[in-house]
């Protein structure tokens, strides 16, 4: 079959399977890469080849699976095969943010609020990334005395920064940070710089999984006390005892995967980090979402975090189950 396209192309993702077709007269028009045979635009477009070379230009039909390229209205190239393509219109900026939250009144009062965001800037080789996310969560009760007091049931947020290099199409470097707080974990600030190697399994519009390894340095910085440990002193005397801070050397992974499914209806993900010295942190995030309407989005996800030798008091693991709306771009 063959298929002459003349109208707005996009496509998502560092590796050509499917070219996505946005109209003006219907939804997005999906149609698989070894079907077309050729095809042109009325508009230029970036192409984006095996060898990492870019050309912005109007494509034109070719036969015997080829294009030709016109650049400036003026310059035409040699056919040039399909095969050679990797990308058209590739996204140099892309992201999402997205938000939740809960308020009750009356005989419950409670209120929780969670923000998170993620940003990928994409080079030729380079990729940065940066995101991070804050959660937020009180109610109100009243003590022994029958006054209300306001508890806090969660505070805490996390940031991210990478940039990798690409040494092949495969293979990459990378350098990154990690910052979170958890008041009620008693930290007041972990932070975590490393370098390693990343290897990109599978890179596609419709699925990625990267792994990374690699050493890191881990300061975990605590508040001097544990939080509104004077309730309990009456109880144990020892329970304001001062938190001593950890530092070390950690081996440091990750794994990153999200997946279209059900003909681009549903984005599987998962990221999964771990830094392993004399103490272990893991933290995941672990969900779908939901394509609604012009890049809005609802977002379902699980995160888990895991620290193995916590504040005194305190437990290893913290879930959060959050229903999200937001926005991709």
């Amino acid at each position: 079959m063959k298929y002459y396209l003349r109208m707005g192309i996009e496509l998502p993702g560092p590796s050509l399977t499917k070219l996505v077709i946005k109209t003006e007269y219907s939804d997005k028009i999906s149609i698989n890469w070894d079907s077309i045979e050729s095809f042109s635009t009325t508009q230029p477009v970036l192409l984006t080849f095996k060898n990492k070379e870019e050309i912005t230009g109007v494509t034109e039909v070719s036969p015997d699976n080829t294009f030709m390229v016109k650049q400036e209205g003026v310059y035409q190239s040699e056919p040039i095969p399909l095969a050679e393509i990797t990308e058209i219109n590739k996204k140099f900026f892309s992201g999402q943010v997205n938000a939740g939250g809960a308020l009750f009144a009356g005989n419950t009062q409670r209120q929780s609020y969670n923000l998170n965001t993620d940003i990928v800037v994409r080079g030729r080789d380079d990729r940065v990334s940066f995101g991070g996310q804050f959660n937020y969560a009180n109610s109100k009760s009243r003590d022994v005395s029958g006054n209300k007091e306001t508890v806090l049931n969660a505070r805490n947020f996390q940031l991210y920064g990478d940039y990798a290099h690409f040494f092949s199409d495969k293979w990459y470097g990378y350098a990154h940070g990690l910052f979170t707080n958890d008041r009620l974990q008693d930290i007041k600030l972990r932070s975590a710089f490393g370098i390693g190697a990343g290897y990109q399994i599978f890179a596609t519009g419709d699925l990625n999984l990267a792994v990374e390894a690699g050493p890191d340095y881990v300061n975990v910085d605590f508040y001097d006390y544990p939080y509104q440990c004077e309730r309990s002193l009456a109880a144990d005397p020892a329970a304001c005892t001062r938190i001593k801070d950890r530092s070390d050397v950690a081996g440091r992974w990750s794994v990153n995967y999200d997946q279209w499914i059900w003909k681009r209806a549903m984005q599987l993900f998962h990221t999964h980090e771990g830094l392993a010295s004399s103490d272990l942190f893991v933290r995941t995030r672990t969900g779908f979402r939901v394509p609604l309407w012009y890049g809005f989005q609802f977002v379902n996800e699980i995160q888990v975090d895991y620290f193995s030798k916590p504040a005194p008091g305190k437990e290893k693991f913290d879930t959060r189950y959050l229903f999200n709306i937001g926005y991709g771009f």
